[in-house]
C-alpha cells in the first residue's frame, strides 16, 4: 500500500477503548501517547459498526490527537475495521504523508487481509481458552487422583498409628511389631502411589501414532515391578487426536497400577486394536477376583478409569474370575473427541479434524 506507517488497534469488550496491538514506521512519541485511546476520541478507534474501508484526510480534524499526526507529517489516514462474523474487533490503521486514494482492488485486499488477521487472533484466544480449560481439566483429574488412591491410603496409615499407639500403652510387643510392618508396607505403598501419578501426568504423545508411548508405558511398568510385558498392535486405523491419546494412556496406565497392587500377577499384555473404533485390552495372570463383589480400591481403580473413559465417549469393561487373572477392555467410539463432557468453547475439536476427508 506504500503507507509511511501503520497501527493495529484493537477493541475491548465494550468496544469503549482501543489497544494498540502493534505498529511499525509510527513515531515512539506517538506510541507512548496512543497505546490507549478512548472510542471516539480521535479518527482512530472511531469506528461504528457499519464503517467500511475508508480514506480520512487528517487536516480536516481539529482533535488533539489528529494534531499530533499533522506534526508528524501525516496528511491522511486509510482506517480499515477488523470484523469477526459482524463483530467489530478492532482497525488497522494506515498513515500516509501524501494524498491517497483507494481503489476498489486496493480496498478488497485490504478487507481480505483485515479478515485474515480477525480469523488468526480469533483463533490465538480459542487456543488459549483451550490451554486454559486444559490446565484446568489436569488440575481437577490430579485432585481426583489424590482423593480416590493417596488420600485413602493416608487414612489407612493414620489409622495404623493409632493402633500403634494404643499397642505400645498396652504392652503389646507383637502387636508393635505387626503394625509397624502394615505401617512399612502402607508408606511403600504410598510412594509408589505418588511415583505412578507423577508419571501419569508426565506422559504425553510426541506423534500422531500412540504405540510409542504405550510401550514407554509398559516399559516403566515392567521396570517398577519386574513383570513380563507384551504390546500387540493389529489392524488399521485413524491416528488418534493427541488428547484422546492422552486419556487412553491413563486409562492403561491405572489398569496396570491395579496389576500391580492387587493381582500378584507373572505376565501382562496390552492388546491394541486399530480400526473404527479402537480397542484397548490389558490382560493378567493374576490371582483375579470376583467383580460381583466390590473390592474397596479395585473398586475405586475401575470407577477411576471408566470416569477417564466416559470424557471420550468410551466405555471400560473388566472380566476377572478368581483364580483365572483380570482384563480390563477400553473401547474407544468412532472418531472420539476429547473432552466431550466438558462445555467450554475451544476444547471441542472440530469433526474436520476426526473424520475422513
Amino acid at each position: 500500500m506504500k503507507a509511511d506507517a501503520v497501527a493495529v488497534r484493537w477493541s475491548d469488550e465494550a468496544n469503549q477503548r482501543y489497544l494498540m496491538l502493534a505498529s511499525d514506521c509510527f513515531p515512539s512519541d506517538m506510541q507512548d501517547e496512543e497505546r490507549s485511546l478512548l472510542a471516539g476520541a480521535c479518527a482512530c478507534g472511531n469506528l461504528k459498526p457499519d464503517a467500511r474501508t475508508r480514506v480520512i484526510p487528517i487536516h480536516a480534524h481539529d482533535e488533539a490527537p489528529m494534531r499530533h499526526c499533522a506534526r508528524a507529517g501525516y496528511e491522511n489516514l486509510v482506517s480499515v475495521p477488523v470484523r469477526l462474523q459482524q463483530r467489530l474487533l478492532g482497525e488497522i490503521d494506515l498513515f500516509f504523508r501524501s494524498e491517497v486514494h483507494l481503489s476498489t482492488e486496493e480496498t478488497e485486499l485490504l478487507d481480505a487481509l483485515a479478515a485474515h488477521l480477525a480469523s488468526a487472533l480469533e483463533g490465538l484466544r480459542a487456543a488459549a481458552l483451550e490451554r486454559e480449560a486444559a490446565v484446568g481439566e489436569e488440575r481437577a483429574l490430579l485432585a481426583r487422583e489424590l482423593h480416590d488412591s493417596i488420600a485413602q491410603s493416608l487414612a489407612f496409615l493414620k489409622i495404623q498409628v493409632q493402633l500403634l499407639r494404643t499397642a505400645i500403652d498396652r504392652a503389646q510387643p507383637g502387636k508393635v511389631q505387626q503394625t509397624l510392618d502394615e505401617l512399612d508396607e502402607g508408606l511403600r505403598e504410598s510412594i509408589s502411589d505418588v511415583r505412578e501419578l507423577l508419571v501419569h501426568f508426565r506422559t504425553r504423545t510426541n506423534s500422531e501414532h500412540i504405540e510409542a508411548a504405550l510401550q514407554e508405558t509398559l516399559q516403566k511398568f515392567q521396570h517398577q515391578t519386574g513383570i513380563p510385558t507384551r504390546l500387540q498392535v493389529d489392524g488399521e486405523g485413524l491416528p488418534l487426536p493427541p488428547d484422546v491419546q492422552v486419556q487412553v494412556l491413563h486409562v492403561v496406565q491405572e489398569a496396570l497400577s491395579n496389576v500391580r497392587k492387587h493381582a500378584q500377577a507373572s505376565h501382562v499384555s496390552l492388546d491394541v486394536t486399530k480400526g473404527n473404533g479402537w480397542t484397548f485390552v490389558v490382560r493378567d495372570n493374576g490371582r483375579g477376583f470376583d467383580t460381583q463383589v466390590r473390592h474397596g480400591e479395585t473398586h475405586v481403580g475401575t470407577k477411576i478409569m471408566r470416569e477417564r473413559a466416559e470424557r471420550i465417549g468410551a466405555s471400560v469393561v473388566v472380566d476377572s474370575h478368581p483364580g483365572q487373572g483380570t482384563s480390563m477392555t477400553l473401547s474407544l467410539p468412532p472418531y472420539p473427541v476429547a473432552m466431550v463432557n466438558v462445555g467450554t468453547v475451544g476444547l471441542n475439536l472440530p469433526e474436520s479434524t476426526a473424520l475422513p476427508s
